[in-house]
Formats: C-alpha cells, sequence, structure tokens
C-alpha cells in the first residue's frame, strides 16, 4: 500500500495513466461497435474505465486529505476499502458472482470508502475547523446509520432527525466549497497585486522615506501618507 501511496504523489503518473485509460477505453469502445461486438462487451469497457477513475481520484483525494492530523487513524482504513471496492466491483463487472454471505462486508467497505473519501475531500476543501468537525461528524453519523441498517435491518433515527442532519450537512459542504474558493480568489487577488514602492517624499522630495505598517513616513519633514494601487 506504501508503493500505491508514493505512486499516487506523483501527480504527472496519475495524470498520464488516468488519460490512457481514457483513450483506450475509447478505442476499445470503438472497436466493438465497428466490428459488431456485444453492447455487453463495449457496457463492460466503459464501465471497467469509469470505476478505473472513480477509483484512482478517491485515492488520491485520501492521499491529499491526509495531512490532517485529526482523522490519521482513517485515512489507510479509507485507502484500502476504496481500492479494494474498486477491484470488487470491477470484478462483479466482468462476471465474477460473489457469495451471498459476502453482501454486508462489501456494503460495509463501500460505506467506508465513500465517507473517508468525503472526509478527505473536506479536509482538502475547508480551511475553517469547525467546518470540518460538522462536515466529519455528519460522515460518521451517517455511516453508522447505514452500517446499522446493512447489519441490523432496522431504523435507529426518527425521520426528522434524519432529514434535519442532511440539511445540516449539505449546508456545511456547500458552505466548505464556498470558503474554498473565496480562499483560492483571495490568494490569487494578492499575488496579482502590484507591488508600489517610494522614492522620494510627495510634500518636500526627500528620499529619505519610511515604511512601517503600510504606512510611509518622510524622515525629513515628518509627513506621513499611505500609498493605494
Amino acid at each position: 500500500m506504501g508503493s500505491i501511496a508514493n505512486i499516487l504523489r506523483n501527480k504527472s503518473l496519475v495524470k498520464r495513466t488516468l488519460k490512457w485509460i481514457v483513450v483506450v477505453n475509447a478505442v476499445l469502445a470503438a472497436a466493438g461497435i465497428v466490428i459488431g461486438g456485444s453492447t455487453e462487451f463495449v457496457a463492460r469497457i466503459h464501465g471497467t474505465s469509469f470505476l478505473l477513475v472513480a477509483t484512482a481520484a478517491s485515492l488520491v483525494g485520501i492521499e491529499l486529505g491526509k495531512f490532517r492530523t485529526e482523522l490519521k487513524m482513517i485515512w489507510p482504513i479509507g485507502f484500502g476499502a476504496s481500492l479494494l471496492m474498486g477491484l470488487a466491483v470491477i470484478a462483479m463487472i466482468w462476471g465474477v458472482s460473489p457469495p451471498d454471505a459476502l453482501g454486508r462486508p462489501l456494503g460495509t467497505v463501500a460505506v467506508a470508502a465513500v465517507a473517508v473519501t468525503y472526509c478527505a475531500v473536506v479536509s482538502i476543501i475547508a480551511e475553517r475547523a469547525i467546518l470540518r468537525t460538522i462536515c466529519w461528524i455528519g460522515a460518521l453519523v451517517y455511516s453508522c446509520y447505514v452500517w446499522a441498517l446493512i447489519w441490523f435491518e432496522f431504523d435507529v433515527l426518527p425521520g426528522r432527525i434524519l432529514a434535519l442532519l442532511a440539511v445540516l450537512q449539505s449546508a456545511c459542504s456547500l458552505l466548505a466549497v464556498i470558503d474554498f474558493i473565496a480562499a483560492r480568489r483571495a490568494a490569487r487577488d494578492g499575488a496579482g497585486a502590484p507591488y508600489l514602492s517610494v522614492e522620494y517624499c510627495p510634500y518636500c522630495g526627500s528620499a529619505d522615506v519610511s515604511v512601517s505598517l503600510g504606512e510611509t513616513k518622510c524622515t525629513t519633514c515628518g509627513e506621513s501618507f499611505r500609498l493605494r494601487s
């Protein structure tokens, strides 16, 4: 698993791999259509390509989001769950039928993969700790709820409480996205702001000026002034 993580850190390699997956998928699908192959084969090719891209995106997201040390225990679990679930679904697409006894374990793994991927995305985009915490707690509550449905087949939360949790989760997720967009825009505007320097005092013409806390002061005449871009 460590070698896979090292590969995922190489962004250029991941991009090239995903690009070639899409290209090969398109070529195989086109060949199947032209040659007159079965639609089932073409559907399997498309499904495999989609799952490979989705699994790779999940693994990359978890790898990028694990710098948040608050959830350091769940990142390896989510990484393994996402990888296992992607391979299992691809195998089922190509005709492998798992026994019924594996239905609940596979469902549990799928929920873990989705929840940890969501937490990783929140870790990447949410700058505010309170937003991250609420989103993480919501993901944990929903995961436990779905696991209870899978293993015990009964509802542990009333419908209204579940609906309120859904509203809160959606609102916090949207706020995290808005916070991320605002932070990126502020960083971009700050990087593009022109740098202005003072060469002489506009009052007396002296070149002996000093800058402190955004305010420029002439040491000759004592006048202070600010620059505006």
